[in-house]
């Protein structure tokens, strides 16, 4: 087989939709009726639209057996009993609604991508966002220090701007090491509309390793965005870490993606709590770590604190580093 992904479909909508998470992948679409066995046996995954799946049972010849095939439907049919006798016609091992089962399926195609790059959102579920901000900002710290090239949006106006918040931690680009950083700000109160921030997230990605995106968990439009996200990290400070906002944007979030790791950050009246998280006994979460910096008398300082601790830097980006994709294709 070849590292490239075969869609059968004819709709270019669902082509538009795929491509978004097929980041760093080689994606090759066929209407049904134009399918080759050629292709059907040398894709490395196939993913067969449902509105196409009746045309190609009902091909002359059928289709030889074959692993990693992907049946895609649209939320609203995913009822009908004919999507469960298309897969099991078809041989296909997973029915996958698109967009809401799309964190699944960019986790199949990112195993297959030359170079996988990886798309990170930060979601803090505090109305102020700061803490976000800092956390977006300090990643972008530890990826460029690192010497890696990055991608970061920031699609949620808060009070502390994340361009401030480079500039509070001293970040001078470029830095030292042979990473580098493309930014696009939001200069507007309001957050920009999902469809931009999932075209700038796909642009970024296809020339960044990774990408981080700084956004609204409030925002209704925000669900839309993260199916072509690898990796959610929910920042919260200690005391709202088993809070019910914390909780439905984890749960929110896992929805969307596999991958979702919850980052707590507390001061010295935490310290029990962030000991508790890190060591795995925190709030059931499905990833997490915590960290208590150090001289943190006051909350009005937290930020600050957070931006100049460079160990903090690393940690979370250690947390980036555990989920980057690993290609399983020869290059």
């Amino acid at each position: 087989m070849s590292c490239f992904v075969l869609l059968i479909t004819d709709p270019t909508s669902m082509r538009h939709e795929i491509e978004q998470y097929a980041r760093g992948v080689c994606l090759v679409a066929r209407p049904p009726h134009q399918l080759t066995g050629e292709d059907w046996n040398r894709a490395a995954l196939v993913l067969i639209d449902a509105q196409a799946a009746p045309i190609l049972r009902d091909r002359p010849q059928e289709l030889p057996a074959r692993d990693a095939v992907i049946l895609l439907a649209d939320p609203e049919d995913q009822d009908e009993p004919d999507l469960y006798r298309h897969a099991l016609t078809l041989g296909a091992a997973h029915l996958i609604t698109v967009p809401d089962g799309s964190g699944a399926l960019r986790t199949q195609m990112s195993m297959l991508a030359e170079r996988p790059a990886l798309v990170v959102a930060v979601l803090d579920p505090d109305p102020s966002g700061e803490v976000g901000t800092a956390s977006t900002a300090s990643l972008a710290l530890a990826g460029t220090a690192a010497g890696e090239h990055l991608g970061l949006i920031d699609a949620r106006p808060t009070r502390l701007s994340l361009h401030r918040a480079l500039q509070r931690a001293r970040y001078d680009a470029p830095v030292a090491s042979s990473g580098s950083l493309r930014t696009l700000f939001v200069n507007e109160q309001q957050a920009p509309p999902h469809d931009a921030v999932r075209d700038a997230m796909t642009d970024l990605a296809r020339r960044h390793a990774v990408t981080l995106a700084h956004l609204d968990p409030h925002q209704s439009d925000t669900v839309a965005v993260l199916g072509g996200v690898d990796l959610i990290i929910v920042p919260v400070r200690a005391r709202s870490v088993t809070a019910q906002a914390t909780r439905s944007v984890v749960t929110a979030a896992c929805r969307a993606t596999p991958h979702v790791h919850v980052h707590v950050i507390g001061d010295a009246a935490d310290t029990d709590v962030v000991e508790a998280v890190a060591a795995g006994i925190g709030a059931g979460y499905p990833s997490m770590t915590g960290v208590a910096p150090p001289d943190m008398p006051e909350e009005s300082r937290h930020v600050d604190v957070q931006l100049a601790d460079t160990s903090h830097h690393r940690q979370l980006w250690e947390v980036v580093a555990r989920y980057r994709p690993r290609t399983s294709c020869p290059v």
